[in-house]
C-alpha cells in the first residue's frame, strides 16, 4: 500500500460508500483511504479549529440560540480522529464554563474504524500551526484541556492528550451516516457534517440532504465545510435551508414537506 501525503484529488464516488474499505495499519489524520481494488475513497483529512468556521461566532451563535435550552443534541459525523469535536467542546468550556454542559456530551462518529480508535486512543498528532491556533482559540489555557506527548509520527510536532474532563465530553462511536440519520433528533440539535460530500455520488447526497432536511426544525443547526460547498449548498437551499449568518451554518427557514409518490 502506497501513502501519498500531497495529491491532486478529484471526487471519486464509490459505487458503495461503505463495502470493501482497506484499511492499512497507520494511524493519523491525513490518510488517504482506498477500497481493495485500489480506488480512492475518501481521505481522513482533520486539524483543530479547521479555518472553514468562524469559531468565535459559532460559539455565540450556540449560546445565544440556546440560551433556553436544557439540553442541545451535537452530533458530528465524519469526525475523522476526534480533533474537531475536542476544539469545539474545549471552546464551549472556555467560553460557556458551566453553561457548556448542555452541549455535552458530544456524539462524534465516523465510518472509518481507523480514526475511531485513533481518537479513543486519545493522542492526537499536531503540529506547532495547530498548537498556535489551539492556543488562539482557547485563550492560551492549552494546559487545562490536554496533557502533552511525545510525537512519534515524523509529520507531528507533539502529540495531544485530552484531560479527563474533555474526554469525557465527547463519546465516539463508528457508524455510517446513512444508517443513522433516521433517529436524528429534530429538536435543538447541531449536526455537523462536513468536508465529506464530494465523495458521495449526486443520488446519495441527494438522499442524505433530503432525510436531513426531514427531520430538522427551526431550533436546529446544519453545519457544513469549505470542501462542500459546490456540492450541496444550493440543494439544501431548495430543501429549506438558509445561512444562519455565521459562515457555512444553516437553519431552517420553511420546512421540507417531501412530494410522496
Amino acid at each position: 500500500m502506497i501513502f501519498i501525503n500531497i495529491m491532486k484529488i478529484s471526487p471519486i464516488t464509490p459505487a458503495s460508500y461503505t463495502s470493501n474499505i482497506y484499511r492499512p495499519n497507520f494511524q493519523g489524520n491525513r490518510r488517504f483511504v482506498y477500497d481493495k481494488s485500489g480506488q480512492f475513497l475518501y481521505r481522513t483529512t482533520t486539524y483543530f479549529f479547521r479555518d472553514d468556521l468562524n469559531w468565535n461566532t459559532f460559539i455565540r451563535l450556540l449560546s445565544n440560540k440556546y440560551k433556553n435550552a436544557d439540553r442541545v443534541n451535537i452530533i458530528n459525523h465524519v469526525c475523522s480522529n476526534g480533533q474537531e469535536p475536542y476544539s469545539l467542546a474545549a471552546m464551549l468550556m472556555e467560553k460557556l464554563g458551566e453553561g457548556a454542559e448542555k452541549f455535552f456530551p458530544i456524539i462524534a462518529k465516523d465510518i472509518d474504524e481507523d480514526n475511531i480508535n485513533s481518537a479513543k486512543n486519545g493522542r492526537l498528532g499536531i503540529n506547532n500551526d495547530d498548537l498556535y491556533r489551539i492556543n488562539y482559540f482557547i485563550n492560551d489555557n492549552i494546559s487545562e484541556y490536554f496533557d502533552k506527548g511525545r510525537a512519534i509520527n515524523p509529520e507531528n510536532d507533539l502529540v495531544l492528550i485530552p484531560k479527563i474532563e474533555l474526554k469525557n465530553s465527547v463519546i465516539f462511536s463508528q457508524s455510517d451516516i446513512f444508517e443513522d440519520i433516521k433517529a436524528l433528533p429534530s429538536e435543538n440539535t447541531v449536526l455537523m457534517c462536513r468536508n465529506f460530500w464530494p465523495y458521495l455520488s449526486p443520488q446519495k447526497r441527494e438522499e442524505l440532504a433530503v432525510e436531513i432536511a426531514k427531520r430538522l426544525d427551526s431550533t436546529s443547526l446544519l453545519v457544513t465545510g469549505n470542501y462542500d460547498f459546490c456540492s450541496i449548498v444550493n440543494l439544501f437551499k431548495t430543501l429549506g435551508f438558509v445561512q444562519t449568518g455565521v459562515k457555512n451554518v444553516y437553519t431552517v427557514k420553511d420546512k421540507f414537506n417531501p412530494v410522496c409518490n
